[in-house]
């Protein structure tokens, strides 16, 4: 069982939303003021989806690339050796910089990018082609993949090496726009063009029609190339056969496998992990069009998340999606992202949606008439009874009142036994210590046991396999005019969130604020301008908001408009939703969707228009109902507000009249839509 070897470029990947790309002389302003940055590079990108396309059994590829002597270029080694990539071939060089790239990522998901290339420039120009360094590069591998983002030369040398190594070689032709050399088409196996790569390479051929992209890849044959795989995008993918092979006449199409979820949200690493599933799949000798089929389904689900290494899918992934078991979701945790990234995925929820729902725990004591007697009232009776939910994928536990006292591995243990994942770990702070406030309290050692408290609440999340941790201070605030100076409490605030954050290194913590409770009938954090402020002075990057429907229903706001915002600020960690009476005075905790019917449709359109990837968690209080039928109604109305959602969204009457503020004519496309 042959490695794969991947030698090429790595950088840092800086992105950028963008409504639209710039024509020259033009300057447009960005959709969040925060940029991500993430590994990047296409080198990069091939060898951690090699990683996490390979069988198990078959050893980790190899990596071989340049590293500026700076900071970046430690995290990028870091972040890539944490994917289980051997990097005994990367190497640092003095003096220059990691290599950079600039990705523009526009609202369609199609991205324009600049790459800066930095160290991965700087190949050695003096080594002879027979020398032992490019032979060591490629020994023992079974394939190995080039890109056109280093100096030509080391790959014409790598290509030799490989050849005479009796490796199979594949060619990225993304990177640089150059000429490709006969002698090096010659000693590639498989030529890898996208289709407007496969144009340019052939003249500017039309690409039209199948026809046309097999005419294009004969004219590169005839150039010297041998076999050449076109990616289609829509239209799926073709193999053109080497001219001689006894396969000449008949090349394979491989019809595109369908997106999860529908929606292409970014194509940066698409093309990545499909020649990299095809480079693994070719390692396994499998049939070409086998090979073509697992590649397929890898840049199909690559296409359904955003990033380029946090989009890239695992093995067992790519299999379920052609096995129609996916759960298409965001990307596991992933060390190789600044930003930090969402839960976890599980096979249970249907193919066509791509978020994970969550739902109150605690919300399992109510009804146990409905309950067998076998099932424990504890809290792993709980999550068991959750288990017993259709469509539900993550139990969000409350610590220190779930969690303390347990046994990390009976939690797991109840979690896999109910087919459920963790989903977040709330923070809920004891009365008895908390009473004059957690974060804001007046006394120091109460504020830093507050920080303490979340800490542990933060290493529970990690044991669990999980990356967010909520926190609800519902002590924090005050119930009498003249009673708290709100510039102190706001100082204290600021100070103890910093230090929580930096005690929750890899965690997303998140503020979900509440703008009166019977523990405090005043916030000292009120609004959603107030918690983004706060936010903002915080200065943390794992800082953010999680919103509820309720609360800010509470705060007399618009949770569309809120979620606009917090989303717009790079903020938006979370997001809990339920429905209620707020005249009442209370929060109701009613299903989703029942009294505001209108103002819930807005913010799970205002959800997709923004990006959402978070899951979405069920803070509802069914003390009457069946609390599983609740759940599964929930879930219900979750998607069909989202389908309805997709309609407004493709209906051109309703995007221009958002921008008109012309409310006739989305109330009238609701009327006949209804």
């Amino acid at each position: 069982m042959g490695r794969i070897a991947v030698i090429g470029a790595i950088n840092a990947d800086i992105t950028v939303r963008v409504s639209t790309l710039p024509t020259p002389g033009e300057t447009v302003t960005s959709l969040s003021p925060r940029t991500s940055m993430a590994v990047g590079g296409k080198g990069a990108n091939q060898a951690v989806a090699a990683a996490r396309m390979a069988a198990e059994g078959y050893p980790s590829p190899s990596f071989a690339a340049r590293f500026g002597a700076d900071a970046q270029g430690r995290e990028l080694r870091d972040a890539i050796a944490a994917e289980g990539v051997d990097v005994s071939h990367c190497a640092s060089v003095e003096g220059m910089t990691s290599g950079q790239g600039l990705v523009f990522l526009q609202e369609s998901g199609e991205v324009g990018s600049v790459v800066v290339g930095g160290a991965n420039s700087a190949w050695p120009d003096d080594v002879d082609e027979n020398s032992q360094f490019y032979e060591g590069l490629v020994e023992g591998a079974a394939v190995v993949m080039l890109q056109r983002e280093i100096p030509e030369h080391v790959n014409e040398h790598v290509a030799q090496a490989a050849k005479k190594a009796g490796a199979i070689v594949i060619q990225d032709v993304g990177g640089e726009d150059r000429p490709f050399s006969r002698s090096l088409l010659q000693n590639v196996d498989y030529l890898c063009p996208n289709e407007s790569e496969l144009a340019r390479l052939s003249g500017g051929a039309s690409t039209a029609t199948d026809q046309d992209v097999l005419a294009a890849a004969r004219a590169l044959q005839e150039r010297g190339a041998n076999a050449v795989v076109v990616t289609l995008g829509e239209r799926g993918s073709v193999l053109v056969p080497r001219p001689g092979s006894e396969q000449e006449s008949a090349p394979i199409f491989q019809l595109p496998v369908a997106v999860p979820g529908g929606v292409v949200r970014d194509v940066t690493g698409a093309g990545d992990s499909f020649r990299a599933a095809f480079a693994v799949a070719l390692a396994e000798r499998r049939p070409l069009e086998e090979c073509l089929k697992l590649a397929s389904a890898a840049g199909a689900v690559a296409v359904s998340r955003l990033g380029a290494v946090p989009s890239l899918p695992t093995r067992a992934e790519a299999e379920a999606l052609l096995d129609e078991k996916l759960s298409p979701t965001p990307p596991a945790p992933s060390c190789s992202e600044r930003e930090i990234s969402n839960a976890g995925r599980r096979e249970k929820s249907e193919p066509s949606f791509p978020l994970l729902f969550g739902s109150r725990l605690n919300s399992m004591r109510s009804r146990r008439d409905l309950v067998d007697d076998s099932v424990s009232n504890d809290v792993l009776g709980w999550v068991a009874r959750q288990g017993e939910v259709r469509g539900l994928d993550l139990v969000d536990f409350n610590y220190p009142q779930h969690l303390r006292g347990l046994a990390t591995e009976d939690v797991l243990g109840a979690l896999a036994r109910a087919g459920l994942r963790a989903g977040a770990v709330c923070m809920r702070f004891p009365e008895e210590h908390f009473r004059q406030g957690a974060f804001s309290n007046p006394s120091e050692v109460v504020r830093t046991a507050a920080v303490q408290l979340t800490a542990e609440g933060c290493e529970w999340a990690k044991r669990l396999g999980t990356d967010e941790v909520v926190v609800w201070p519902q002590f924090d605030g005050y119930d009498y005019h003249l009673q708290a100076n709100y510039t102190e409490a706001e100082a204290r605030m600021v100070n103890a969130y910093r230090a929580a954050s930096d005690a929750c290194v890899g965690v997303k913590l998140s503020l979900e604020f509440k703008p009166t409770d019977e523990a405090a009938r005043f916030s000292f954090v009120p609004s959603t301008g107030a918690a983004l402020l706060l936010a903002e002075r915080v200065g943390r990057d794992n800082f953010g908001l999680t919103l509820d429907f309720g609360h800010l229903l509470a705060a007399g706001e618009n949770p569309a408009q809120s979620l606009a915002m917090v989303a717009g600020a790079g903020k938006l960690f979370g997001l809990q939703i339920g429905d209620g009476h707020s005249r009442l005075g209370a929060e109701d905790g009613l299903a989703f969707g029942s009294v505001h019917g209108a103002a819930a449709l807005e913010l799970v359109f205002w959800l997709r228009t923004t990006g959402y990837e978070g899951h979405v968690y069920f803070d509802t209080f069914p003390r009457n109902e069946d609390p599983v039928r609740e759940a599964e109604h929930n879930i219900r109305r979750f998607k069909a507000l989202w389908d309805r959602a997709v309609k407004l969204e493709r209906n051109s009457e309703v995007r221009g009249a958002l921008l008109e503020y012309d409310a006739m004519t989305t109330l009238e496309v609701l009327e006949t839509n209804a």
